[in-house]
């Protein structure tokens, strides 16, 4: 196998078809990438003498109020509203990313075999393997389904039983708090570690099947169980090359996020700039441009994000191809086969 070649085709195919960076950009968007965190650190508001003292900044009708609606149907409407809601947004984002995944290895394999291509053509195979696919990637989702809506549920209960303890009530005590923290925080920190480990490996099975299970049924015409012991198969008998292939692209991503960095960390930096100058001379018009520096960043990661997609899909659609004797022979001409040369402008 000719990695070199795989590559510079993948990047060809990338470069020349610009069209296919909508369905890479619909696969970056449904998978979440870029991911971000957040780190909240709320500052000692109030001693622990004011909470003794029952000297809150929250008046007793307000939390009177908080502890009446906890504990009222609503808020079981509310947490039941919250996880369909998640669910809803999951069946949207795995048909979104179903659709575009089959276009998009679809179309490169059209490419390969020698047949023109445009963004009708490339639309339209999408929704030859739309069902399939669908299928696949529900049933590879519902792991990490599982794993987050179980995350919420360990979140649910601390915060339920920290209630129990009178912290919104007359009867509350920093005392009873820590006491409370101090039982449930070790079972809740032992659940989450179980969960991230057992996700890890998930998430390992989860890229293989996603991988080469799909491919299965794109370009073999494999059913949704069937492409499960495909996808091992090829996996399983080709576990070098697909290991190289996997720490070349973890270069790459690598080497792409050391980039982008660096001129996203400039934008975030004038961004704190201008809101410290907006804030301190009540300039608010400056948030204008805080909302344009924002857009950028956003524009700048979807747009790399979709390309590097496109690329990521293209290489392993080519890989899969060679190992599954899909593609042409190394020694026949590529323009004897009838097959486009692609080449970078």
């Amino acid at each position: 196998m000719d990695y070199g070649q795989i590559l510079r085709r993948a990047w060809q195919i990338t470069w020349k078809y610009k069209f296919l960076w909508v369905f890479g950009f619909a696969i970056a968007l449904c998978r979440g990438q870029g991911g971000g965190g957040g780190n909240f650190n709320f500052g000692n508001t109030f001693s622990q003498g004011d909470m003794q003292n029952r000297n809150m900044p929250i008046s007793p009708d307000v939390l009177r109020q908080i502890e009446q609606f906890v504990n009222s149907p609503a808020f079981w409407g509310l947490i039941v509203g919250l996880i369909v809601l998640i669910l809803l947004l999951s069946l949207l984002s795995i048909a979104v990313g179903a659709y575009a995944r089959g276009a998009l290895v679809r179309s490169v394999n059209r490419v390969e075999n020698g047949e023109g291509l445009d963004f009708r053509q490339a639309w339209e195979e999408g929704k030859i393997s739309f069902r399939p696919l669908f299928w696949l990637e529900l049933i590879l989702s519902l792991p990490s389904l599982v794993i987050g809506l179980s995350v919420l549920g360990i979140f649910l209960v601390f915060f339920l039983s920290i209630l129990r303890g009178g912290i919104l009530g007359s009867e509350f005590s920093p005392d009873e708090l820590a006491r409370q923290l101090g039982l449930l925080a070790p079972f809740a920190l032992v659940a989450l570690c179980g969960l991230i480990c057992f996700g890890l490996i998930i998430q390992l099975l989860v890229a293989i099947f996603t991988v080469f299970g799909s491919r299965a049924i794109v370009l073999e015409g494999r059913s949704v169980t069937a492409s499960f012991g495909r996808a091992w198969e090829v996996f399983t008998k080709n576990l070098g090359p697909i290991l190289l292939f996997a720490l070349i692209l973890f270069g790459i991503n690598l080497v792409v996020g050391i980039v982008l960095a660096i001129p996203i960390a400039v934008l975030i930096g004038g961004i704190i700039i201008i809101s410290i100058g907006a804030a301190v001379s009540g300039a608010w018009p400056l948030l204008v441009i805080i909302v344009g520096m924002v857009f950028i960043i956003a524009i700048l990661s979807a747009l790399v994000g979709g390309v590097y997609r496109v690329f990521v899909e293209t290489l392993w659609t080519l890989v899969y191809r060679q190992m599954v004797g899909l593609a042409k022979p190394s020694g026949l001409d590529r323009t004897t086969s009838g097959m486009p040369e692609l080449t970078s402008p």
